[in-house]
């Protein structure tokens, strides 16, 4: 981190009004109701003071030389005083039980809008972020840091409020006495707070260097105990390994931490014994006044409290608002993901997309590079689907194909060419509704731990109750055959991570990926290696059925297998982010070129 960005930061902690918005935001009532309290809890000891001054003179002032008992009339004002105390004891433990729970209520509410605040920003996120480590950095501070540290500020602020409310109150009591006792009780809490704030920009500072060590071992801790690693783990015997490079990273990650929270605690303790020395000065004092009669015994006890729970008072006041400094020194970093500005941008007056698609879908000139790097990954692209027709795209890997799949959905802007729909430039669309006109089965698909039935609507969640709909996609991969052998059917959870779950085979999630992408009523079908783990029977007869499905919409398929690849209607073959052959399956094995050499290579591994 940069001087300068360190001193914005800086700058930035004093700035609580953006915490207190989103405390607003979630929970108004709480607001109040806290606001409500902390004067009510602020005032109330020094009513209690009082009322001990009060207690002990009264007493004092009786005549024990005669005998008296409970109920006299002489003992009748201690009594009420000790009544009054009493009733002022069940308020405090009414309003401090109150507090208690708003500040629960308040921080759950919080931390649940935090959450949402989160998942909000990071859907709409691009894509592009989720391939940068300083965007992981970014995300990861500000998912450790943003959910709980507004409500920190805001309970923060009202034990502020709260004790800087009673130390006036003591402040004036004291100053009446002496003018020099409230001067003394600020000078001996100073240090403390001045201490709180230096290492809390140290520690900052610490875990702004340190996040992607953090993240490392975090890394390391999800593959540990994840399903995902689980069988390469126990087959080349991983775990020691990775245990060992976990506690590795968290060693220096704990000594380092431990370093500045020592250093805290020995100047934590200097400013405790400063106080201490203060407190009972003040006692030497107060109590030579009582001894020369300048004060009575009540008056001694008072001030004595007083200024006892005034220094406490004052801690507190100053060391919430040191935490408050932290906090959103802290919460800093949520706001450097807020800010976070996209890169595929909305068009200012969208136009509307075509219901269905008429003319083609097609690349024009079309070049693209990912950030960090001066290569292209695809370069002059050119061509183009029209509705009914399926294109299958072919390359060795590396060669720009799924670069093409990300552009066409656009989840990347290329930096060179367009992409038009009908003639229209994709990026005159919004975007939603641009995407909700394209279906994609991802090479990587998704095995969501939920229902067969939700594992399918999610193509379109708008029709999460169309059953019919739903049975209909499955039946068209075959997968339906299977769904129906649960128990439970479409109800059946997939996946073994919950109770009752029931697992898949590596095609069957498959199936059940592209019967997701069937089900959306989409114009623009996109298929990423959809049959890598399909047996050939099973392949044959989804792609038979896929071609009664594009009627009257466009279909991209990317594959290795070539068996999949010749019932295309036409074939792009890419070749380090160029189209240097495309044709019909017949057209590009007559040309005998890069196509064909692919090909008969694959097919002559089944002679």
């Amino acid at each position: 981190m940069t001087p300068n960005s360190l001193n914005t930061k800086l700058k930035n902690a004093f700035r609580i009004d953006r915490a207190l918005k989103f405390v607003w935001q979630a929970s108004p009532l709480y607001s109040v109701l806290s606001g409500f309290v902390v004067v009510v809890l602020g005032v109330l000891p020094l009513v209690s003071l009082y009322l001990i001054k009060l207690i002990i003179d009264s007493v004092t002032g009786l005549d024990f030389s005669q005998e008296t008992s409970l109920f006299d009339h002489d003992f009748s004002k201690p009594l009420l005083y000790i009544g009054i105390s009493c009733g002022i004891g069940l308020i405090t433990a009414f309003f401090t039980f109150l507090s208690d729970y708003i500040k629960k209520a308040q921080s759950l509410t919080v931390t649940d809008y935090m959450f949402s605040v989160l998942h909000e920003k990071s859907v709409r996120a691009d894509l592009a972020f989720y391939e940068s480590p300083e965007y992981m950095n970014t995300l990861f501070r500000a998912q450790r840091e943003g959910p709980y540290r507004p409500t920190s500020i805001v309970n923060g602020l009202f034990a502020a409020g709260q004790s800087g409310a009673s130390f006036a109150a003591v402040c004036w009591l004291l100053f009446m006495f002496n003018p020099i006792l409230p001067i003394v009780m600020i000078a001996a809490s100073i240090p403390g707070v001045l201490l709180r704030l230096k290492y809390s920009e140290k520690i900052y500072s610490w875990q702004e260097k340190r996040t992607e060590d953090e993240r490392r071992s975090y890394y390391f801790h999800w593959m540990l105990t994840g399903d995902a690693h689980a069988k390469e783990f126990r087959l080349f015997n991983l775990g020691k390994h990775f245990i060992t490079q976990f506690k590795s990273i968290r060693k220096i990650l704990k000594d380092e931490k431990l370093y500045f929270e020592k250093r805290r605690a020995f100047g934590d303790f200097i400013a405790q014994s400063s106080a201490t020395l203060a407190v009972f000065g003040s006692f030497v004092y107060i109590a030579f006044k009582t001894a020369q009669g300048t004060i009575t015994l009540g008056d001694m006890v008072m001030y004595f409290q007083g200024f006892q729970k005034g220094l406490g008072f004052l801690k507190t006041f100053l060391e919430s608002g040191a935490q408050m400094y932290e906090d959103n020194l802290f919460l800093s970093q949520l706001y450097d993901f807020l800010k976070l500005e996209p890169q595929v941008l909305e068009p200012k007056i969208p136009c509307d997309v075509p219901e269905k698609i008429r003319t083609s879908l097609e690349f024009k000139n079309v070049s693209f590079f990912y950030q960090n790097s001066v290569k292209n990954v695809i370069n002059c692209v050119n061509f183009s689907i029209k509705p009914g027709e399926i294109v299958a795209l072919v390359g060795e890997n590396g060669s720009g194909k799924s670069t093409i799949v990300k552009l066409l959905a656009r989840l990347y802007d290329p930096q060179e060419g367009s992409i038009f729909l009908d003639g229209q430039n994709i990026k005159a669309f919004k975007t939603d509704d641009f995407r909700k006109k394209i279906s994609v089965v991802f090479q990587d698909h998704i095995k969501y731990q939920l229902s067969a039935k939700e594992n399918i609507f999610l193509g379109d969640v708008e029709q999460k109750d169309n059953i019919t709909k739903i049975k209909k996609a499955a039946r068209q991969t075959d997968v339906d055959e299977k769904i129906s052998c649960f128990p439970a059917g479409y109800d059946t959870l997939l996946g073994k991570w919950f109770k009752n779950g029931e697992e898949l085979s590596i095609g069957q999630w498959q199936m059940i990926a592209i019967s997701r992408a069937f089900f959306r009523d989409a114009q623009i079908v996109i298929l990423d290696e959809p049959s890598s783990a399909l047996d050939p029977e099973t392949e044959m007869n989804i792609f038979s059925k896929l071609k009664k499905l594009m009627k009257g919409r466009a279909a991209l398929i990317i594959s290795h297998r070539y068996s999949t690849v010749k019932m295309a209607d036409k074939i792009l073959v890419l070749d380090k982010g160029h189209i240097i052959e495309q044709g019909s399956h017949e057209e590009l094995i007559k040309e005998n070129g890069k196509y064909a050499r692919l090909y008969n290579t694959q097919a002559g591994g089944y002679t």
